[in-house]
């Protein structure tokens, strides 16, 4: 092989690897990004985080039965004083 070739050759086969190296890192990089999209990473920020909203989601049931509660408990007292006040008036 001659060895002015070999000289031209020679940096092109470089910046063809480091190319190559780099979209090999960006092919990774996007494929580990969209598996923790679509929630596959099983990493455990992801399982804490997934616990937290249960709790959260429970939390804000129990509130909302609370003031179901507490609203009825409003509209009796305030039938009974209006009863009392209607009385008080006869």
């Amino acid at each position: 092989m001659d060895p002015a070739i070999a000289e031209s050759i020679g940096p092109v086969l470089v910046l063809l690897g480091v190319c190559g190296t780099i979209l090999m890192g960006v092919k990774l990089r996007y494929s580990h990004k969209e598996k923790m999209r679509l929630g596959e990473g099983g990493s455990v920020d992801t399982q804490r985080l997934a616990e937290e909203m249960a709790a959260l989601r429970d939390a804000v049931h129990g509130m909302r039965e609370d003031y179901a509660e507490l609203y009825e408990r409003v509209e009796f007292a305030e039938r009974l004083l209006t009863k009392g006040s209607a009385e008080g008036e006869s």
